[in-house]
């Protein structure tokens, strides 16, 4: 009888770890530990100094219950970071700024993923791009430039960031609309164009607000055009491109995407988190600060944007020859 009691308690204690074995765990709460920001351009940027902003503001409100660690992976016009966040499929603690260059450089063939294999999140803001030279530059106006460049072809100097870029387009789009053709010298981040300029090794440059705003306010550059259909609110004295007979207009999209097949669950958490980001006090100050115009998308309407500006560029790149064919 004891042999018999003893087999019983044996087999229901087998059972009952076999149950408890089979049981599903329920999963902890994303996020577990830190989320690695990846800046797929230099240090000093305006997607750089963008992001180490939005890791302070997420630290300081507790957006997540972990830390952004912001990693810079520049090179390739972006291709470098692309590949790399692209690698960590299904991976949700991996999250890339995502402007312009996150389509053009695929569609140059520089970068061997596109924008399909990545879960957009948000998109937060748009750049208004503005032509600026040094304070001391015998540039006093955008027709001084157009007026110099006509005379001496390819021979002014203007640098910028990543070929088929935001950067790149704005010099396009002067050239096509003032009828002249610059030199255009790349680099790897605004903030090697920053000091290219501040060193006299370029004539020009072409910078997003966030690149240029400090050396403006600091009576280091000059600015002499922007790129929107008004004055920016930060700086009302300087005349549009259009109310100096360029129609050149132009936007950057500054957002986020994560890597492809992330959980859904996952994927909503990052999303709110950058929402409640777009309402605090950091933000609307950076925002001001630096001249940019606030746009929020969610992620579906962040995705429909790429979809169509993916169409635009297409376009846009064929007539610079910098489309890759297949």
């Amino acid at each position: 009888m004891k042999n018999v009691l003893k087999l019983f308690f044996v087999f229901g204690a087998v059972l009952l770890l076999t149950a408890i074995a089979g049981a599903p765990l329920e999963a902890a709460p994303f996020p577990e530990k830190h989320v690695n920001l990846i800046v797929p351009y230099g240090a000093g940027g305006g997607s750089d100094v963008f992001a180490r902003t939005m890791a302070a503001a997420f630290e300081k409100y507790k957006l997540l219950p972990t830390p952004l660690v912001v990693e810079n992976k520049p090179g390739g016009s972006g291709g470098v970071g692309f590949a790399y966040v692209a690698s960590k499929k299904s991976n949700p603690y991996y999250l890339m700024s995502a402007v312009t260059s996150f389509l053009t450089t695929p569609l140059m063939g520089k970068s061997p993923v596109n924008y399909r294999n990545f879960t957009p999140i948000a998109n937060l803001v748009f750049d208004e791009y503005m032509l600026v030279v040094r304070v001391d530059s015998k540039y006093k106006s955008i027709q001084d430039v157009v007026a110099d460049a006509k005379a001496n072809p390819k021979k002014l100097t203007i640098g910028g960031s990543a070929i088929g870029g935001a950067d790149s387009i704005s010099t396009r789009l002067l050239e096509q609309e003032a009828g002249i053709q610059l030199n255009y010298i790349v680099f790897n981040s605004g903030g090697e164009v920053n000091g290219a300029l501040l060193g006299g090794h370029i004539d020009m440059m072409i910078a997003n607000p966030g690149e240029a705003v400090d050396l403006f306010k600091a009576g280091k550059v000059r600015i002499l055009g922007v790129y929107s259909e008004k004055r920016l609110a930060g700086a009302p004295d300087v005349p549009t491109m259009k109310e100096q007979g360029i129609n050149a207009v132009y936007v950057q999209n500054r957002g986020f995407c994560a890597p492809a097949n992330i959980p859904e669950d996952a994927r909503k958490v990052l999303e709110k988190a950058l929402f409640e980001y777009s309402k605090t006090d950091i933000f609307k100050k950076y925002v001001t600060d630096n001249m940019l115009t606030e746009a929020w998308m969610d992620g579906n309407d962040f995705q429909k944007f790429l979809d169509d500006w993916n169409a635009k560029y297409t376009i846009i790149l064929r007539e610079m020859k910098l489309l890759k064919t297949r």
